[in-house]
Order: structure tokens, then sequence, then C-alpha cells
């Protein structure tokens, strides 16, 4: 079936676009592609700044997490001294809305058209760019409005981003150690205008000492400014994605300068939605780029300042030194990446000073919240065979004991993805960035219990570093359908990772083979 979609997009590429103007050239198609993607942009982050000035000029309630196309009449939030009552509430995940409109199905429908629209643009235009050579600076030009609408879009997804915000408060204002202390703890925390929008307050931070710092870093010099801090984060991954960009641009391959400056999935759960893996991921794609360079210091400072962000990036280190192990490299290559690793440990020891010095114990009620952080299963291939098997008991009235399943799922698929990684550590030939890449996709597609769309920003930014083949078209597709993250499609409990990722990757395996 998505062998018949991909030839229809592709007849609609060259054939359809050519019958409305015989005419029109491969760059002509081109400008037609970019102004269709430019109108779907710039009417989803319009839509957000639409309601958020109706909401506060007509004195309506705009929650863009719960409806992103509609404001509520104050009569129609039934909890709202639970919630904040003022403009700084751009989430609303708590608030309880009465109202016989269908605001969800509303949403659901224009995001569906919305992204269909944006991964049909994507695709011709890549088939555009695969057929014809086009000019480098078009594709950035259009690439940076793109980012640009994406980042004054308020976020509509995830809440991710006022995440942050709150962990670099509880620092800033409090003095708080967040890997110890809960955003809970703090009194009245939910009436703040840097807490307000927070969905986990009763869980400790998960991510790595360089990143909280970095909240701490953004909040203090944002003046403990809500709409400053906010402006900020937006205003990092901007950079960021224009660094990557930078990187990018240095291949002078058109066809990779086109599926990261146009990926939706970047441009979406980048810069929309503002999640910090984009961080991470830039430093994973800057230590592999480096070493593909022969810049082995700098490559490995950027891994290890990498695992600074997201602990996960350590399960890189390990391919790093046993390739270089390996290949027999000269002894002053292996002594700069040892060194880069020691100058990363030593700046990330720096950003923990703080975290490592308590200013209270660590008591069993911590410990405990940490392990419950750290044993979410959400939206993964072991939540999907978790729920099958669930359900399968209920239906049979068989009666089953849900954390025994879950525990043996978790031990096997962790157990399974070690093996994985020792063949690929033992195996005698060795590509490092392709080992790298494939131990990323099968650990967060394939292996975790807890998983979002936005995590494979750890490892599609590398695409530009990967050999035409199987893999590299993989993450092509999977960039594409895991747009559809922000659709009714995401919160289905199996639907999810057999429709985006499972039917995807096998899919495209099959053709690759074929081929």
């Amino acid at each position: 079936m998505k062998g018949n979609f991909i030839k229809l997009l592709h007849s609609f590429n060259l054939q359809f676009l050519g019958r409305m103007n015989p005419a029109l050239t491969i760059t002509s198609r081109f400008k037609f592609v970019t102004w269709f993607t430019f109108i779907v942009y710039f009417i989803t982050a319009l839509c957000g700044h639409i309601n958020f000035f109706i909401a506060n000029f007509w004195g309506k309630t705009y929650f863009p997490l719960r409806s992103y196309l509609l404001t509520f009449d104050n009569s129609q939030i039934k909890n709202p001294k639970q919630i904040a009552e003022n403009l700084y509430n751009l989430s609303g995940f708590k608030a309880v809305i009465t109202t016989p409109v269908p605001y969800k199905i509303i949403d659901d429908i224009f995001f569906t058209l919305m992204v269909t629209a944006l991964v049909i643009l994507f695709f011709v235009g890549y088939k555009i760019v695969q057929s014809e050579k086009i000019n480098h600076t078009e594709i950035i030009k259009w690439s940076i409005v793109f980012s640009l609408l994406m980042t004054i879009a308020i976020p509509s997804h995830s809440s991710d981003l006022f995440g942050y915000m709150a962990r670099g408060a509880q620092q800033s204002l409090y003095h708080q150690n967040p890997y110890l202390i809960t955003v809970s703890e703090i009194k009245g925390y939910s009436s703040k205008p840097l807490f307000v929008n927070f969905m986990w307050p009763l869980h400790p931070a998960t991510y790595g000492p360089v990143f909280i710092y970095l909240t701490k870093l953004i909040v203090s010099l944002s003046n403990n400014d809500f709409f400053l801090s906010f402006i900020n984060f937006k205003l990092l991954n901007l950079t960021l994605f224009l660094i990557l960009i930078f990187f990018v641009l240095k291949t002078n391959n058109t066809k990779d300068i086109y599926l990261i400056s146009w990926n939706p999935l970047i441009l979406i759960h980048g810069l929309w939605n503002c999640h910090n893996d984009l961080l991470s991921g830039l430093l994973i794609f800057l230590g592999l780029y480096l070493i593909k360079n022969k810049s082995y210091f700098w490559s490995a400072f950027c891994l290890a300042l990498a695992a600074g962000v997201k602990f996960v990036s350590l399960i890189i280190l390990p391919v790093i030194f046993v390739y270089f192990f390996k290949k027999k490299h000269p002894r002053g290559a292996f002594l700069n990446l040892v060194l880069g690793i020691c100058s990363g440990i030593i700046l990330i020891f720096i950003f923990s000073i703080d975290y490592l010095i308590p200013n209270q114990h660590i008591t069993s009620v911590n410990i405990n919240r940490i392990i419950e952080n750290i044993g979410l299963v959400h939206r993964s291939f072991i939540s999907t065979i978790f729920a099958t098997t669930k359900y399968f008991c209920y239906w049979q009235k068989i009666d089953c004991n849900h954390a025994l399943v879950l525990t043996i799922l978790k031990f096997f698929f962790y157990l399974t993805f070690s093996f994985f990684c020792i063949a690929m550590l033992l195996k005698r030939k060795q590509n490092l960035i392709y080992d790298v890449v494939l131990i990323l996709l099968v650990f967060f597609s394939f292996t975790i219990a807890k998983f979002h769309s936005w995590y494979l920003l750890n490892f599609i930014i590398l695409i530009p570093l990967l050999e035409e083949g199987i893999l590299k078209n993989i993450l092509i597709t999977l960039s594409m359908t895991h747009s559809y993250a922000i659709t009714f499609i995401n919160q289905a409990n199996i639907l999810n990772f057999i429709s985006m990722t499972l039917l995807p990757t096998l899919i495209t395996i099959f053709k690759g083979k074929k081929k």
C-alpha cells in the first residue's frame, strides 16, 4: 500500500504539475512547493497568535494544549481555581472544559490535514531535488522562513518547554536541587507564572546536569520573567537549528541539505514545541561530523557533552572506543579522543557541582520518585506489547499480574538490546557512523519503555552523515511518519507505534531488499 502511495506522490510531482503548465521547469515546480509549504506553516503559526489575542482582548481563555484552534468563555471552565486565570497559562492541561463543541475532533482534523500537506510537500520537494540540482540558497532561504514561523508559534502538543522554564525557575528563584526536590514542594507553585504550565510537578529532573544548569542560566538571564524565558528558549533552539544547517551545508549535498532544513519533524518538534533533543542531537551530529574530519578531540568533547544533556548519549562512547581500537588509529588520535572525553566530563562535573552538594539529604521518597520516573512506560514497543497482553487477558478473563508482565518485558527488551550492542561491537567489518545510527535507532524506536516522537531528533539529524541505503531511507521515512505525532494517532495506545514506527520501518526494509 505504501508503494502505491509513493508512486502516487511521484506522479503528482512529475505529471500533475507538468500538466498544469507544460512549460513549468523543475525550478518552477520547486517554487510551487515552497509557496504551498510556506502557506501551511504560516497558517499553523498564525492560529495560535490569533487565539492568544482573542482570549486577552475579548475576555476569553486560550489553552493551546487543550485546543489550538478555539478559545473558551470563562464560564466554560469548570475548575478556574485549580488553574491560573491569567495569560501566563499557555497550556491548560488541568482545565476541565464544559462545551458541546467537539474541540478535540476539530483540532485533530486540522492537524491531520496540516501534517498530511507538509509530508506530501516534503516528499514532492525531495523528488524534485533528486531529479535536478536546486540552488542551495533557495533551499536555505525558505528553510529560514519556515524555522522563524515555527519559532514564533505557540507550543500546542507538548508542555516540555514550560517544564524547562519551571526547572530553571526552581533553581533561579528558590535555589533548589531539581534532582532531589520536586516543584510540588514549592508552596503555591501552581499560581506562579513560571510553574503554571508544568505537567510533572511530582517528579524530579531526569535530564543531564548540563541541560538542567542551562535552564537555570536562561531563566536567570531572563530576569525570571515568563515571556523573556519563553522567547530565549525558543531562540536557543533556533540558533541550534541554524548551526546544524551551517554544518550540513559543508557537505555540499543538495539532497541532505533539503532533508534536514525542510524536515517537518525537526521543524515541528525542534522549533515549534522546542524540545531539548535538538541540542543533544546536534552535539551527537557534531561529534560524528568531526570524527569524519579527523578532529578527534572536539569530536569526543561534543559526544561527552551530549551525555550531559541526555544520559542516553553514553551508549555511543563504547562504540567509538571499540572502533578506534580495531582500526588501530595512531596513538595521537586515540590520545586526543581520551582528552576530549575527559575535558567533556570535567565540564559536566563543573555544571554538576550545585547538584552534587545537595542542600538536603537523599530520602527514600526522593529515590522512589526517581525510580518511578525512570520506570514510566509510554508509546513504545514495550507499551504496545504490554497493552496487547493486558487487553487479551481482560477479554479472556485471565487473572494477570500486570506489574510482573511489565517487568519481564523490560528485562527481555533491555537484555536483547545489550546482546545487540555486543554483537555490533564484536562484528568484523565496522562502519562507525552506520553502527552508531543503527544502535540509536534500535534503542529509541524499539527498546526504551517510554517513547516520544521527538526523541528521534537524536538521530534523524544524522541523515547527512549516512551513505545512501536502507538505514538512511528508514530515517527519512520515520521523519515523515512521526510528524503525525501531533495528531490523534499519537493518542492511540497501540496504533501509534504500529503505524508510525513498526510498519514504516518494515516496509522500507522490504523495499530496500527488493531492489
